[in-house]
């Protein structure tokens, strides 16, 4: 028991390693080439946990070897670009200039009723209404909708909305967020000194949030009864 146990925590290190060289892309937006290396070292990594008769270094090895394998597939198209093809399938248009491409969807093994559930799920109504329809490499549908149908702008209703800078967490389980102080330009001392001014202390909050601006939003832990 405690053989598989160190097994599985070591696999366990070695993958999580693995997939964080992989880069972020490799947890949402899997394209072929990372369709395949995720299966295989799934496969790969399961083997020595259930059978101990296999040694660690029989998954370690193939692991690494597809870590390689997959950094030189994302690498290489970009200095050879002829090569991209085949690495990844270019994009496909589904609907182009409002009409229908039959021959597209039927050379993608793509119903009419799925491409119709992906518009109804990006908010429209009818494939009347979109303009363009493209399956990109990564297996998703980006929809262009026809102007009529598409969402105005501020600028095209002229407006002049307020900037709002994106909101970073700065503080959170009773410590401060490094990173997020980072992401918005500010540092500890700044977060300590605004705690200060508004006569908080850490112990009195959830969570904290924060702007470049220096705009702070602080949420309190709920009071016990």
């Amino acid at each position: 028991m405690v053989t598989i146990a160190f097994r599985t925590l070591l696999i366990y290190l070695i993958l999580l390693f693995t997939m964080r060289l992989m880069g972020k892309r490799q947890i949402g937006e899997l394209e072929v080439t990372e369709l395949v290396t995720t299966l295989l070292v799934s496969e790969i990594a399961s083997i020595p946990i259930t059978n101990q008769d296999i040694p660690v270094l029989h998954a370690v090895i193939p692991i690494f070897l597809l870590l390689i394998l997959e950094v030189l597939s994302s690498w290489l198209p970009l200095r050879l670009p002829f090569l991209k093809i085949l690495f990844s399938p270019s994009p496909t248009p589904l609907i182009r200039n409002g009409g229908l491409c039959p021959e597209a969807l039927d050379s993608n093994r793509i119903s009419a009723e799925e491409l119709m559930t992906e518009v109804r799920q990006k908010g429209y109504s009818d494939l009347s209404q979109i303009e363009e329809a493209i399956l990109e490499s990564n297996g998703k549908v980006t929809l262009v909708p026809k102007p009529e149908f598409a969402t105005p702008n501020a600028s095209q209703l002229g407006l002049q909305p307020k900037e709002e800078p994106l909101h970073h967490i700065v503080f959170c389980g009773g410590r401060i967020s490094k990173p997020g102080l980072k992401m918005i330009g500010k540092d500890a001392a700044w977060f300590r000194r605004e705690l200060t001014r508004r006569h908080y202390t850490a112990n009195m909050l959830y969570c904290a949030t924060a702007n470049s601006k220096g705009e702070l939003t602080l949420i309190e832990k709920e009071k016990q009864p």
